[in-house]
Parts: structure tokens; C-alpha cells; sequence
């Protein structure tokens, strides 16, 4: 089946992406969130460039197989003011949080992968889940999830964290929930949908790849010292809906 791309009205649209024509199309099931990583913000320090900057030629050239496929990337970008840039459309099927692990997840070897204390925290944070592939309904996330990529304080760029030992500013925090919030409303997902599978972190659907010695950390929430509040998304998706 094929699939309208549809845009957010609160995003401003990137321009010379790819063609979305060119996209494979699938239905918007969940909300995944990620950080770019450090990388952004070091690379616009040694190169003078902004780190939205970075991150959106980053991301376009995935779009265009910088990575050895076309339609890699995210959807979204969320700079330190909190203005989202959406690089593709909702509907796009974009390789942004999929990989090579599926098996390790169905068949349980993830967990002697990651540190014990992820298995811990992941454990703790999904107690009702078998394992990260069992959030969503297909076999990839890709096929499922809108992502989002939010650049972390750092390396001289962004001003001050929301709270201390958080990477990502209030307004970043607050374009989270507005995001949200609009993709539930256009896409009808129905009422408490941020309180199960469709409101993700890619460590949760990946911790073999996005995980260290503590824990989660794309964007960090995974952790006793989280990097990003998403109970402070979730009371936000809350009072909004």
C-alpha cells in the first residue's frame, strides 16, 4: 500500500533533499527519539559550521547513500532553540534506527552483548516487553517509527542543558512535546500512546549499538543519570492531549 508524504506544519522544510517521490512509503506508527552524538558539535567546531549545519548535510547525504543505501537518516532535526527542520516526510521508510541485530534480539543473545547494567535498565524500563523487537508491530523499526534527532549541548554550542547532567535544552525538550503531539493528531494514534511502544529512544530498540558501561545513551534516557527527561516529555504529551 502507498502512502500520502505528509510534512509537519511545525517544521520548516529542508531544502535540496532528496526527491520523496523516490521514497518507499510506509503508515506512521510511533515516535522515536535520537541524538546526533557528539560528533555534530565537534565537527562544527573544527570547521566553523554551525552544528545543524553538520547534521543536515550529514543527513542529506545518508538520504542520498552516503552510507551505502539511499534514504538513510532521520525525519526530524531538532536545534538548541528548539526549531524542528524535517529533512524527509513522515511517511518516508528512512534507515534511521534498524540494523544488523534482529536475530540477537529475537533470540535473546543481546543480552550477554551489553553491559549487565543496560540489561538492567532496559529490564526495568520495559518490564512487559520480551525484548527491544517486540515494541513495534513490524520487523524493523524503520518501518514504523518517525525519528527525530536532537544535537546535544556541547563543545561551546547550545548555552546551558535543561537541568544538570542533561545534554538537551529545555526548548528541545518542549519541540519533543509538540512534536509529538502533532504527529499522534495527524497520524490518529489513539489516547496514552506515549506510554507504550510508540513513544521509543533508539537505545531502547537498539541498546547492542546504543548503549556503554552505564546504560543507554542515544539520547540517554536508559540511565540512573539520564541525558535527556523524558518523564518531562511524557507529562508535556499528557497535559496536551
Amino acid at each position: 500500500m502507498t502512502f500520502p508524504m505528509s510534512y509537519s506544519p511545525l517544521a520548516r522544510k529542508v531544502p535540496g533533499v532528496r526527491a520523496p517521490e523516490t521514497a518507499r512509503s510506509r503508515r506512521v506508527w510511533g515516535f522515536l527519539i535520537h541524538t546526533t552524538g557528539g560528533g555534530v558539535t565537534d565537527k562544527a567546531a573544527r570547521t566553523g559550521k554551525t552544528p545543524l549545519q553538520v547534521a543536515i548535510e550529514t543527513y542529506i547525504a545518508s538520504q542520498n547513500g552516503a552510507n551505502g543505501y539511499f534514504w538513510g537518516g532521520p525525519h526530524y532535526v531538532a536545534d538548541f532553540d528548539g526549531t524542528l527542520h524535517q529533512i524527509a516526510p513522515d511517511e518516508a521508510f528512512t534507515a534511521h534506527a534498524g540494523g544488523p541485530n534482529r536475530d540477537k534480539y529475537l533470540f535473546g543473545s543481546w543480552k550477554t552483548i551489553v553491559s549487565s547494567e543496560t540489561v538492567f535498565q532496559w529490564q526495568r524500563r520495559w518490564p512487559m516487553m520480551k525484548h527491544p523487537y517486540s515494541m513495534f508491530p513490524s520487523t524493523s523499526p524503520n518501518a514504523d517509527y518517525v525519528g527525530l534527532e536532537m544535537i546535544p549541548v556541547g563543545d561551546g554550542f547550545g548555552g546551558s542543558s535543561m537541568a544538570p547532567g542533561l545534554r538537551f535544552t529545555r526548548a528541545q525538550h518542549d519541540a519533543v512535546i509538540a512534536l509529538g503531539h502533532d504527529l499522534a493528531k495527524r497520524h490518529q494514534w489513539p489516547d496514552g500512546w506515549f506510554n507504550g511502544g510508540r513513544l521509543v529512544c533508539h537505545e531502547d530498540v537498539d541498546p547492542i549499538e546504543r548503549s556503554d558501561a552505564h546504560g543507554g545513551w542515544d539520547p540517554g534516557v536508559m540511565r540512573d543519570k539520564p541525558y535527556f527527561d523524558l518523564e518531562y516529555v511524557k507529562r508535556g504529551l499528557l497535559s496536551a492531549s
